[in-house]
């Protein structure tokens, strides 16, 4: 992660927490693509399906949450290297989570009767 050549490498916890919230970003496509399946393998998703009782959320709640974790995810992932990563970073790492389990609880939550 360190392009400069004699510059001192980042501090190991600078890149765990790049590392985390890397995999955290990475992660959510497919846990996304999990809890679609496991929502529509339920007996109330396969009826929102095939009868169209979906529960009806506003898009912009989807959007929202969206946002919100890019937004983590950038902050979290641009921990500058020769330093700590401070408590704001940390913080982006665990908003990026929460705001990711919002996102596939609302995606289970739609195919909810």
């Amino acid at each position: 992660m360190n392009d400069h050549p004699g510059a001192a490498p980042a501090p190991p916890a600078a890149r765990a927490l790049r590392r985390r919230a890397l995999w955290a970003g990475l992660l959510f496509l497919p846990a996304t693509l999990l809890a679609l399946v496991l929502a529509l393998a339920s007996e109330s998703g396969s009826a929102c399906v095939m009868r169209g009782t979906c529960r009806e959320l506003p898009g912009w709640l989807y959007a929202s949450t969206l946002v919100v974790a890019g937004g983590a995810w950038v902050r979290a992932l641009t921990v500058p290297d020769g330093a700590p990563p401070t408590r704001a970073r940390r913080a982006a790492l665990w908003t990026l989570i929460g705001a990711e389990l919002v996102f596939l609880g609302l995606v289970m939550g739609h195919f909810s009767v």
